[in-house]
């Protein structure tokens, strides 16, 4: 099994490509920039689709779990980049998400 710190350190830096590229994606459709930020997106996009592979889990529980993450990291990404700080309900949530993870992904069977 891999160790817990690079397992969360690979769902962190998944989070970190998957956002950061949707957002180039976002600012290349929705902002107007330039093309080469779609093509920075994509790659990037790529890159997080790698990324999950390392961990030393089945396709389904990797995903699951990075879900949580996934939640967890955007709401820092908007509080940020956007500057949106999370409301209340959102940080709950996202903890839930994550106490979600720890138990779906990181209990001993």
């Amino acid at each position: 099994m891999i160790d817990m710190g690079i397992s969360l350190a690979l769902f962190f830096l998944a989070a970190l490509f998957e956002i950061g590229g949707g957002y180039l994606v976002w600012l290349w459709l929705r902002e107007n920039k330039g093309a080469l930020f779609g093509l920075l997106g994509a790659i990037t996009l790529a890159i997080y689709g790698i990324i999950p592979t390392l961990q030393d889990a089945h396709f389904g529980r990797v995903y699951a779990a990075y879900g949580g993450i996934f939640i967890f990291s955007s709401l820092i990404w908007g509080a940020i980049v956007d500057k949106k700080n999370p409301d209340k309900y959102e940080i709950i949530g996202s903890l839930i998400a994550l106490v979600g993870v720890f138990i779906m992904f990181y209990v001993q069977r």
